[in-house]
């Protein structure tokens, strides 16, 4: 799908898709509680990253937003978003979708539009994902693209029906307003992109 093209109605999911989601969040999360979580149930690892963790429980109620969305219960759906927003100062639209093992490092996100985020995604405070109305873009419901394992910096804003590939970096405070290649970083306003250096 090129950066112009209009992204069709979001998916709905099922609760069996959202659990899958949630338990791939939960590794994620999970990780930086190795001791407590290398042979606990996923009940248990649950409860304990949930209580631990602001931001997991801002996943969580995504999560479950969407499930109460495609089932038709959107006034519940938009309540959950809308506390979502007063605990974790997250803001998620009902047509963003994000793939399993999304991190959300802090508060003070908002994604919105009709974004699409692959697996594996690490988002830092302040960011914000979606609408834009640049002379460039006209205003409407397309936002971006993302794929697997991307970072987005503090601050960063990745604005219009953008295509971001897979193991992308976003740095701090760029404005991103063109595609950005896999295997590539963007930094700066508005950002440019360049390809990232192998591992040693």
């Amino acid at each position: 799908m090129g950066a112009g093209a209009v992204h069709s109605r979001p998916e709905p999911v099922d609760w069996a898709e959202t659990r899958r989601l949630i338990l791939a969040d939960l590794e994620v999360y999970a990780l930086w509680y190795p001791r407590f979580s290398a042979d606990r149930p996923a009940w248990q690892r649950l409860l304990y990253v949930l209580f631990r963790t602001e931001t997991f429980g801002a996943a969580l109620r995504y999560r479950l937003q969407i499930l109460l969305c495609s089932l038709g219960l959107r006034p519940l759906g938009t309540l959950l978003a809308s506390w979502n927003q007063a605990l974790s100062n997250v803001s998620i639209g009902h047509d963003v979708r994000i793939g399993g093992g999304v991190h959300l490092v802090h508060g003070f996100i908002v994604i919105n539009g009709r974004t699409r985020i692959g697996k594996n995604a690490t988002i830092a405070p302040y960011a914000t994902l979606g609408l834009s109305n640049s002379s460039r873009v006209v205003f409407g419901s397309p936002g971006p693209t993302l794929g697997d394992d991307v970072f987005i910096g503090s601050g960063a804003r990745l604005l219009g029906p953008l295509q971001i590939g897979d193991r992308v970096q976003i740095g701090a405070n760029a404005v991103v307003l063109d595609d950005v290649p896999s295997d590539h970083s963007a930094v700066g306003v508005p950002a440019r992109s360049f390809p990232r250096r192998p591992h040693a």
